[in-house]
């Protein structure tokens, strides 16, 4: 009987990051709990009219009103506490335009009264560790 090929799919099952791709380009870095659930999700709001949910918006990917049409996934599985972090390296890592938390805003220049001020702080280095400082005993009042 000849092999057929096939993807594994299993770690979808987990939590993780994931991307979504519109010809080769990151466009939008979410994460989930319930990855299938959550592209399934993405993947039936493709091109239609969203309307409000009870939090006062659809949460994903968005453009005039509309859900982002997609051809690619990406997915990185991960341990529950990583999300956030992962998450936000992915974000900052590719840019993508319909991510909004997580970007880095515009840089603003510093105005130069503000800088001013900045050149006459001090920065204190070679301080002791924790571990070195004296311990302070305070009796609680029962």
């Amino acid at each position: 009987m000849p092999e057929h090929p096939h993807i594994d799919i299993s770690k979808l099952l987990h939590c993780g990051c994931y991307a979504l791709l519109k010809k080769g380009e990151v466009i939008y870095v979410g994460k989930s709990k319930k990855p299938m659930v959550r592209l399934y999700t993405h993947f039936s709001n493709r091109g239609k009219v969203l309307g409000q949910n009870m939090w006062g918006g659809y949460s994903g990917p968005t453009l005039n009103d509309r859900g982002v049409n997609f051809d690619g996934v990406w997915f990185w599985p991960c341990m529950l506490g990583q999300l956030g972090t992962i998450e936000m390296y992915l974000i900052r890592k590719y840019m993508p335009k319909y991510n909004q938390v997580g970007k880095p805003g515009p840089v603003l220049p510093i105005p130069d009264d503000i800088r001013a001020i900045l050149k006459q702080m001090i920065t204190i280095t070679g301080l002791p560790p924790l571990e070195d400082r004296p311990k302070v005993y305070i009796r609680r009042m029962l």
